[in-house]
């Protein structure tokens, strides 16, 4: 059934996570618009901040000129009286400091006088147009401060829309999908029982807090819980109506035990919690943690928009065209792949490494190696790990969640400490995979394929400019830059721009191009005030000379990079697109067909995603309060045998948790045990990271490969079983990562405890204001 040639499902949901995604950027990116709108309102009229106030405050009422002798004899005779019936006076002492009295009337005239001649300036100086800039000022200010309480609600809606969706059309994350009629029956009846119980428990979790505040006590969100009890409720019926309709396409046959591997990981989760949590009699113990997830309300909705982000990246032709740039080196397979990790790592890094980079581009990099003759097994090891390899780069959603938990490393730290592993990890692969090789290695002259690679990049050159406009337009206009702060509110704003110049018009470049050239003439001439001020010694307040220079050569690079790009792009004819360029299933051909289906996909994959993560906070709630963590000792022999523990204590988690859910349950159990045992705080959170990277990897969840069966499909996936052959051969999609990430870890956990040159290498602290 449609409605306006849409279905309904996507009325009822892609709509509304739509709705929810937008508010959602509004949100964050409304204290920087309200922040500019102040500058904008400062700059134009002198004294906004005082004439904004006009119609909003009365007339002071308030004496400007009061008879102080007057004054101070009431003052004095008010005191008096007071001590007089104060039978303590006497002990310290029945004297009035008339000299006290006076200053204290000499000033309370000064504000008095101050407040009217602010008042009759603002009354005098305001203009209608001061008016109507504070009214659109103002209502920004209000609307986003409304938005802002309720961050939760909106998080807990996108929860239960999207989850109910995934439920509906099957989309939740499990270890093998539901061919059979026994696989969907097991699969929805697992899925049932997990709604019901987050049902009942959010139902008795109410009732705790309504006896909660019927003793006095406060309690904070309380509208929550009935959006949460009707949101279960709707996933409970969403999972009885498929089971009582069930899909027409399913096969019969199949085994209960093969049956038991298509029930949601989101499932076994809840249910594994709900029962060992009612056997505690602690009854709402799921949504109580899951209630400190809403703590988190703000990087969680910001996890969905990097979904989106992935999504809307899936739509554009750019992966195709970076291939495109690599082709002409007609590298062997395993070379390939090395090349593919390092470039692959940057977007996994701007998607929130979550595995939203395999859905948006593991289908064309598993393509696109299999063309390079990768054999199947090296092609889906090399998708899987394009989307963990980023997770230690800038600006990473996972790293800022670490520094948001805990004030023992910064975000610079981390992402300083992280390119240091990454770059180890990337050379580990390029070893493992040579050994592994099949064939010899092989790439082309550089003398052919340097030529033919450069007339590849001028296809990607408008895309440079697309995003090099949008970057500079948030950065000198609105003064924020692409960072893991404003990274979830400018990048979908690039690929919104980058899919109007694909969809819509290529014509439409020349307006990128219009609003960039006079933007780098501006910041030209910024940069000529900046060495005048270097040269002279004249450097504002606020910055130093060496942040100065920094922020002029940062400027310099950037405007003569985009200056160049624009020449190149306007002199040069750009060649053909590649003729084995096929657009993939479920990629729009119209900007609105391209946002629908990217939309529509955002929603399935943020109910699986963020139901998984959010059923992790309750395991992780199980393995907290069951005292396990409590059972490591709090010192140990020496710190090798601390290491040792901890590693595989965080290797377990990784391999078993959603990093998300599992970062919070480390940060609160097991860090303090760490630095108590003189590991170092960037130390032990690069080890966590590297274990999580592995746990993204390795069975039993292996959540990347996961990801990579449904982007490349299970018919192409069981095509790449290896029969006979050594055991590596029939298992090295697993093997290859596995070794890689495990190796790494060795290395970055014990290597650095051997020497201190090496330590302080890694993980540089770095001082405040450095």
């Amino acid at each position: 059934m449609t409605v306006a040639n849409r279905s309904v499902g996507e009325w009822l949901s892609s709509l509304p996570t739509l709705i929810l995604l937008l508010l959602t950027i509004f949100l964050a990116s409304g204290e920087v618009i309200h922040s500019q709108l102040l500058k904008i309102g400062e700059n134009t009229w002198e004294g906004y901040f005082k004439l904004r106030t006009a119609g909003l405050v009365g007339e002071p009422t308030c004496n400007p000129d009061p008879d102080l002798d007057a004054e101070l004899q009431k003052a004095v005779a008010q005191k008096q009286a007071e001590m007089a019936d104060d039978p303590l006076a006497g002990i310290f002492g029945t004297d009035v400091d008339e000299g006290a009295l006076r200053q204290s009337l000499e000033a309370s005239r000064q504000i008095c006088r101050d407040s009217w001649a602010d008042y009759t300036m603002v009354q005098e100086q305001v203009t209608p147009g001061v008016i109507a800039f504070r009214n659109l000022e103002g209502g920004v200010a209000k609307v986003v401060t409304t938005l802002g309480n309720y961050k939760r609600l909106l998080l807990c809606l996108l929860v239960i829309i999207c989850a109910a969706t995934a439920t509906l059309t099957r989309h939740h994350i499990s270890l093998r999908p539901a061919r059979t009629r026994k696989d969907h029956m097991v699969a929805t009846i697992g899925q049932l029982s997990a709604n019901v119980m987050l049902l009942l428990s959010a139902w008795i979790y109410r009732g705790e807090e309504v006896s909660a505040i019927a003793d006095g006590v406060q309690v904070n969100h309380f509208y929550l819980h009935q959006f949460w009890i009707g949101g279960f409720l709707i996933l409970s019926l969403a999972a009885a109506y498929q089971l009582i309709r069930p899909p027409k396409d399913l096969e019969e046959g199949g085994t209960w035990g093969k049956s038991l591997l298509t029930i949601p990981l989101y499932s076994f989760m809840c249910i594994t919690a709900g029962i060992q949590f009612i056997s505690q009699g602690y009854y709402h113990g799921i949504s109580v943690y899951l209630g400190m997830m809403m703590e988190l309300s703000t990087l969680f909705l910001s996890l969905a928009l990097y979904i989106w982000i992935g999504m809307l990246l899936r739509q554009t032709k750019m992966a195709h065209l970076v291939f495109d740039v690599l082709r002409p080196w007609k590298m062997s397979p395993e070379l390939m792949c090395f090349v593919v990790l390092a470039v692959a790592a940057v977007p996994t890094a701007y998607t929130g490494a979550s595995g939203i980079f395999v859905i948006a581009a593991g289908a064309t990099i598993y393509n696109e190696l299999i063309r390079a003759g990768a054999r199947k097994q090296l092609a889906l090891a090399a998708t899987a790990m394009s989307g963990s390899m980023g997770v230690v780069l800038r600006p990473c959603l996972l790293v800022v969640i670490i520094a948001a938990l805990n004030n023992s490393v910064t975000t610079d730290e981390l992402f300083t400490s992280g390119l240091k592993i990454f770059a180890l990890s990337l050379i580990l692969f390029f070893i493992y995979s040579q050994f592994a090789r099949t064939a010899p290695a092989r790439i082309a002259p550089f003398s052919e394929a340097v030529p033919a690679s450069i007339k590849r990049l001028i296809p990607l050159l408008p895309y440079v400019i697309i995003m090099g406009t949008v970057i500079v337009v948030f950065k000198d206009l609105l003064g924020t830059k692409l960072d893991e702060i404003y990274a979830p509110i400018i990048l979908p704003v690039m690929l919104l721009t980058i899919l109007c110049y694909e969809k819509l018009s290529e014509k439409s470049l020349h307006v990128f191009t219009l609003v960039l050239v006079p933007l780098l003439a501006f910041s030209f001439y910024n940069m000529l005030g900046m060495q005048d001020a270097l040269s002279t010694g004249n450097i504002p307040t606020g910055t130093s000379a060496e942040e100065l220079q920094s922020q002029f050569w940062g400027l310099f690079w950037r405007n003569i990079i985009l200056g160049a790009c624009l020449v190149v792009h306007y002199l040069m004819k750009t060649p053909d697109m590649d003729p084995h360029y096929q657009p993939e299933p479920g990629v729009g051909e119209k900007l609105e067909s391209s946002l629908r289906f990217a939309t529509n996909e955002t929603t399935g994959h943020i109910g699986a995603l963020l139901m998984l993560m959010a059923l992790s906070v309750s395991v992780g709630g199980i393995i907290e309060r069951s005292g396990m963590m409590e059972a490591l000792p709090e010192t140990f022999p020496n710190i090798w045998v601390a290491m040792t523990l901890l590693v595989v204590t965080m290797v377990i988690i990784g391999m078993i948790m959603d990093p998300y859910g599992a970062v919070i349950l480390v940060n609160a159990t097991i860090a303090q045990i760490a630095f108590d045992n003189g590991i170092a705080p960037l130390h032990f959170w690069m080890i966590t990271l590297v274990a999580f990277e592995l746990g993204y990897l390795s069975p039993p969840v292996a959540l990347n490969h996961l990801l990579t069966r449904q982007v490349v499909g299970d018919e192409e996936v069981e095509s790449a079983k290896v029969e006979g052959g050594s055991f590596y051969r029939r298992y090295e999609k697993y093997l290859l990562p596995i070794a890689v990430m495990l190796t790494a870890l060795l290395l970055v956990s014990y290597v650095p405890l051997m020497s201190d040159s090496l330590h302080d290498y890694l993980f540089q602290k770095i001082a405040v204001g450095g």
